[in-house]
C-alpha cells in the first residue's frame, strides 16, 4: 500500500498510543491460548484505529514487576474489514504480564501504541502469497487471510499451518469459512504429535510437502511469509532458501519470541 493509499484509507503512517477498552475474551479448550477482542475507538471516540492486515500493536499494562518489563508486542489477528473491534491471541504464560493481561475484566482499558510493523501482503497479486506458521504464529495470518477474502483480493493465498493436536489449529473454524468462499485461498493443516482421527497432514512442513501443494509457479514466482518461534523460524528459513532454493528477497518473517 503507498502513502498516498494510506492517506486515502485514513490509515496513519506513525503509530499512536491509545486507550481501548476490553470487550471480550475467550478461552480455547485444550491450549493455553486466550484471545481477547477491543474496542476500535479510543476513550472518547477521539480516534478510530486503522491498520493494515499483519501489522502489531504494543500493549502497555504497566507491570513493572515483570522482569521483561511493562510491554509486549501483538500481533493484530483480526482484519481492518472487522469495524467494531481488534483481536489478539496469545500464550498465557506464568508471567506478571501474561497474568495481568489474563485477569482483565471486560470494560477495563488498556493502553497500546499502533499500529506498527511491515510484516503485510504485498501489493503484486500476480504473486501468490505463501504462508508458514506453527502453533500461535498462524495470528497474522488470519488478519491476512480475513482482509483478502473480504476484499475479495484477486491473490492467490496458501497457508501451511503446523499444529501439535487438533484443539490446537487456532481459526480453523474461521479460515474453513474463508476457504469456502475465497476460491484463492488453500490451507493445508498438518499435525506433529500422534493424532488417531486426524486425517490430513502429518509432521512439521517440509520440503517434500511444499513441493506437493505448490505448482512450479507458485514455488518460483510467490512471496513467502514465516512466523512463530524463532526455533521455527530458521528452520523455515533453511528450507525455503537451502533446500527450496527461494531467494531471501521473497521471504518475510516474522518472529514470536518469549510468548
Amino acid at each position: 500500500m503507498t502513502e498516498q493509499d494510506k492517506i486515502k484509507e485514513n490509515i496513519p503512517t506513525t503509530p499512536r498510543k491509545l486507550q481501548l477498552k476490553l470487550l471480550e475474551r475467550k478461552s480455547h479448550v485444550g491450549t493455553d491460548i486466550v484471545s481477547f477482542k477491543f474496542s476500535r475507538s479510543g476513550d472518547n471516540n477521539n480516534y478510530y484505529l486503522n491498520y493494515n492486515a499483519g501489522q502489531y500493536a504494543v500493549f502497555d499494562l504497566g507491570t513493572k514487576e515483570d522482569p521483561s518489563g511493562p510491554i509486549r508486542f501483538f500481533n493484530l489477528a483480526s482484519s481492518p474489514t472487522e469495524k467494531n473491534f481488534i483481536l489478539i491471541s496469545t500464550i498465557i504464560r506464568d508471567t506478571p504480564f501474561k497474568k495481568k493481561l489474563d485477569s482483565l475484566n471486560v470494560g477495563i482499558s488498556v493502553k497500546l501504541t499502533a499500529p506498527l510493523g511491515k510484516f503485510i501482503l504485498h501489493e503484486d497479486h500476480s504473486r501468490a502469497a505463501v504462508f508458514l506458521s506453527e502453533g500461535i504464529g498462524v495470528v497474522p495470518f488470519r488478519s491476512m487471510i480475513k482482509y483478502a477474502t473480504d476484499k475479495q483480493l484477486p491473490v492467490r493465498i496458501i497457508l501451511f499451518d503446523a499444529n501439535r493436536n487438533q484443539d490446537n489449529i487456532l481459526y480453523k473454524e474461521e479460515f474453513d469459512k474463508c476457504a469456502n468462499s475465497n476460491k484463492n485461498l488453500k490451507i493445508i493443516y498438518t499435525l506433529y504429535i500422534h493424532d488417531s482421527d486426524w486425517k490430513g497432514e502429518r509432521g512439521h512442513i517440509t520440503k517434500t510437502m511444499v513441493n506437493k501443494y505448490l505448482s512450479s509457479t507458485e514455488m518460483y514466482n510467490s512471496i513467502f511469509y514465516i512466523c512463530g518461534a524463532p526455533g521455527m523460524i530458521n528452520t523455515m528459513r533453511k528450507l525455503l532458501q537451502v533446500d527450496l532454493g527461494i531467494p531471501k528477497e521473497r521471504i518475510m518473517a516474522e518472529e514470536f519470541s518469549g510468548y
